[in-house]
């Protein structure tokens, strides 16, 4: 008989880590029942008759959320067996406010205390035997990061879980930790941990009022640039490598008797084109493996804090920001993750917004441009991702004019964790799914594409056009969509196709762009319009499948089309203000230089005007008396 285990506690609790550890790549993900939550779920690596949950992190039982609603009903309905509660040994105070709730629940329960490791590094002793006595169930202290002492976590859990004492639940949460200050002093000593001084002393910096915008942005420049300078050059030689093997492919399928047409496909369409989207594997797995360092250290926390404010201006509430830094991976995730939001109005303008940041589909894309356009900007590439969150606070504030939409009255409950030395194996298993999930995409998304691409390219009117272009239905299609772009300075039939594939696979972009021109960079007359055509792929509707989960999250048909609607006019009204902008700074450079100088002078003398009158009004004592006047 299966024994069923669940894991709760508060997020940045380790409570993910723990799982990891426990269940190995043995895992899979579902809903729960009736609503779209997801819920990890796997089987315990040294027994395959425990079944483990992993469920989402949460601070309190009190249901206001889709995630709390979820899980509330989840234990009430179909309890587990056992609940494993992973609180944070550093902060037992805030994490023993749920475990006191779960305690109401009557379910056998055993205490993780997690990141021991961190205390004893400090001197800091916690004793376990004093907290399982406050709270009536065994704790066990364990390290999820360094796999020390899980076993003996498994085994109270499978043979030792207790129900809680009816002593520790509480319903207010004043009297709460009121009480529970009084008990810790009995479990810890507790003084500022070395850790914790230097990342006090660091965040003066990170989380500054003024500073920590810049450092951010700084940070992120500093991500693209070495994503471009490490794996420029390894992706080069994969995509040789690939141009060649379509090469020996296309000569060896000719001698051995196959059709023209037929070897084409299989070199150009198949093996090259999906080649040249491989050959940004070097720079993505850089780029992923920098990402996972800024966020498993703790800096993506303090990076949602300082844009908080930005967007708090703009309309949007808080825990908007969790979904927005979610689909910096993936849209699809962070439109899911817009559940956590207890306001209706507010969860429908942030899954509109959502897919506006840069995805790791997206971060392809311009990479590829930056890499062949703009001559190894990390620049070109880097400013993407400030324009999507300009683009963001900005879409916030139109949509909030609206009745329908609503933000900015949630509370932002974030973490700031401890800043910390990544686990090089968490950062692994980050980097594996990212880069498995850009390969396959690779291999099925790419590889349909190619082939559509290439028969379009290849047939028209009159059949198989052998390569011409010029009269293949592919040419058609884009020479009827490529006058909707003339307008952003990408007017070619090639740069109109490459959109409209994009709409299914971003990545698809790069593809459409080197299978329809022999040199891509030659279809933008400039600069500004190739950096307009960023600006449309960043901004413009996701892929379907991010399309399909919104259409989940919104529940309506027509809200979807709005979305896409929204996204569409935001797209083609950035893209038509950056190649305006561009056409008129290249024709008249001069002009505008001489009227930003005289604006900036201009603006200067009146600012000091103001300033001299404010400091002196005139009516002081000296100026009474005609004295000399030190305000002056």
């Amino acid at each position: 008989m299966s024994l069923r285990i669940c894991l709760a506690g508060n997020p940045n609790s380790g409570k993910t880590t723990l799982f990891n550890a426990l269940t190995g790549s043995r895992q899979r993900v579902g809903n729960f029942a009736g609503v779209t939550v997801e819920s990890k779920e796997g089987r315990y690596v040294k027994d395959k008759n425990v079944i483990i949950t992993d469920l989402p992190g949460l601070y309190s039982l009190k249901a206001g959320s889709p995630d709390e609603e979820a899980v509330l009903g989840y234990l009430k309905n179909s309890p587990p067996d056992v609940i494993i509660n992973v609180i944070d040994g550093t902060r037992l105070e805030r994490s023993l406010y749920l475990t006191s709730e779960l305690a109401s629940l009557n379910i056998p329960m055993v205490l993780a205390v997690n990141m021991c490791d961190d205390l004893e590094k400090n001197g800091i002793n916690l004793s376990a035997a004093r907290l399982s006595e406050l709270t009536g169930v065994p704790a066990v202290k364990i390290s999820a990061k360094k796999r020390r002492h899980i076993s003996a976590l498994m085994e109270r859990a499978i043979k030792g879980a207790a129900l809680p004492s009816p002593k520790f639940t509480s319903t207010d949460p004043a009297d709460f930790y009121k009480k529970a200050a009084e008990d810790i002093k009995k479990v810890i000593v507790k003084g500022e941990t070395r850790a914790e001084k230097i990342t006090r002393s660091i965040d003066g910096a990170l989380m500054h009022r003024f500073f920590g915008i810049p450092i951010f942005a700084a940070v992120i420049l500093c991500i693209y640039f070495l994503s471009f300078r490490l794996g420029g050059g390894a992706g080069d030689k994969i995509g040789g490598w690939f141009s060649s093997l379509s090469e020996i492919a296309f000569d060896w399928l000719i001698q051995v008797g196959a059709a023209e047409w037929a070897a084409d496909l299989i070199s150009n369409a198949v093996i090259k084109g999906v080649g040249t989207v491989l050959s940004f594997l070097p720079q993505m797995l850089v780029l992923f493996t920098l990402l996972a360092l800024m966020e498993e250290s703790g800096y993506a926390a303090r990076a949602a804090f300082n844009t908080d404010r930005l967007f708090r201006s703009f309309g949007l509430g808080g825990k908007s920001m969790l979904p927005m830094i979610l689909s910096c991976g993936c849209a699809v995730t962070g439109i899911m993750a817009a559940r956590i939001i207890e306001s209706e109005k507010e969860r429908r303008m942030t899954v509109f917004l959502a897919p506006f940041m840069p995805c790791g589909a997206k971060t392809a894309v311009f990479g590829w441009f930056a890499y062949n356009v703009f001559n190894g900007s990390a620049l070109a590439a880097a400013s993407m991702y400030f324009l999507s969150i300009f683009v963001c606070a900005a879409g916030g504030k139109i949509l909030s004019l609206f009745k329908s939409f609503g933000g900015g009255e949630g509370v932002f409950a974030l973490e700031i964790p401890t800043l910390r030395m990544p686990s090089v194996k968490d950062v692994f298993m980050v980097l594996y799914n990212k880069t498995k999930d850009f390969i396959v995409r690779a291999g099925t998304v790419i590889f349909a594409v190619s082939v559509i691409l290439w028969l379009l390219m290849n047939t028209g009117m009159g059949g198989y056009t052998a390569g011409n272009a010029a009269e293949s239905f592919l040419c058609d299609i884009g020479s009827v969509l490529k006058y909707l772009f003339r307008p952003l300075g990408f007017g070619s039939w090639q740069a109109a196709v490459a959109v409209l594939s994009g709409s299914l696979a971003k990545e698809a972009v790069i593809e459409t762009l080197t299978v329809c021109a022999e040199n891509p960079a030659e279809l933008f007359s400039n600069g500004y319009a190739a950096y307009s055509f960023m600006a449309f792929v960043l901004l413009s509707p996701p892929c379907v499948s991010a399309i399909a989960a919104a259409r989940r999250e919104l529940g309506s048909a027509k809200q979807t089309f709005y979305m896409m609607a929204f996204q569409t006019g935001c797209a083609y009204t950035v893209s038509l203000i950056i190649n305006f902008a561009g056409i008129i700074a290249t024709r008249f450079s001069g002009l505008i230089l001489s009227a930003v100088i005289g604006i900036i002078i201009f603006t200067a003398l009146v600012a000091a005007l103001i300033k001299i009158r404010r400091a002196c009004p005139g009516r002081c004592a000296h100026c009474v008396r005609e004295e000399k006047c030190r305000r002056k």
